[in-house]
């Protein structure tokens, strides 16, 4: 919890640092244009193909509709709700920061010479493509992967997300879309995001579990309202209590 904290603190100041650079034009945002130029210089086809197919799936309705697949799946398939709730808060999370972080900074996105498709007028920092898409697999690797799969899935599945992400921010620069500082701030937010959800994760899933069985909705798995990653209900400190109290008796 202390190392997420500290995570989530460095991203949070991470984030603040950049967006002061854009606002002054200094810092990192200085070398946007030359980014953006020499990734223009570097098309071809076969790359855009890559591109624009990696940011259709990391677009904002592929992202959702993903979201809503892994939201039923949890409600209704193994009956996790404590879990889904943490996963539907947490993508709801990405999404303010989204929408805060481009109503505050108001940053134009490049000039429309560079756009590889229909120009879009809305801000861009930071990006919302990169920012959803990674909070979404950062969320699958933690709540559905990481806790019961063992160290060698666990890896992969952290390599692949992680490849993933940085293809749909690349593929935002190289369609001209985005500055290389949006996506970047776009990679620290959802971090951010992942590490919050990392430390808040017992205490919320717990109070989810209380308001749901409440509600008549309580999650059928045993033990949820526990389960962090890297953790399973069965090594719970309570079910360690119990399994000594019992060999004690």
């Amino acid at each position: 919890m202390l190392t997420g904290a500290g995570v989530a603190a460095a991203c949070v100041a991470g984030v603040v640092g950049l967006v002061d650079g854009v606002d002054e034009h200094a810092d990192l945002s200085t070398y946007d244009p030359g980014i953006t130029s020499s990734v223009a210089s570097m098309r071809r086809p076969v790359l855009t193909i890559v591109a624009e197919l990696a940011s259709l799936v990391g677009s904002e309705v592929s992202v959702a509709v993903l979201s809503l697949l892994v939201l039923a799946w949890l409600w209704f398939g193994p009956r996790d709700r404590a879990r889904a709730v943490l996963f539907a808060g947490a993508m709801g999370a990405g999404v303010v920061l989204t929408l805060l972080g481009k109503h505050l900074v108001e940053r134009h996105r490049p000039a429309a010479r560079y756009v590889m498709g229909p120009v879009d007028n809305g801000y861009s920092f930071p990006s919302g493509h990169t920012l959803f898409s990674t909070v979404f697999l950062g969320l699958v690797v933690l709540l559905l992967v990481w806790p019961t799969a063992t160290r060698g899935t666990r890896v992969t599945a952290v390599v692949v997300a992680s490849a993933a992400s940085l293809v749909v921010g690349a593929s935002r620069v190289y369609l001209g879309y985005h500055w290389a500082t949006d996506v970047v701030a776009a990679w620290v937010l959802a971090v951010a995001v992942l590490a919050v959800t990392v430390v808040a994760a017992t205490p919320f899933m717990a109070l989810a579990a209380t308001l749901l069985t409440r509600m008549g909705l309580a999650p059928a798995t045993a033990g949820a309202a526990t389960l962090l990653p890297g953790t399973s209900p069965a090594s719970s400190p309570d079910d360690a209590k119990g399994s000594h109290a019992s060999s004690a008796r």
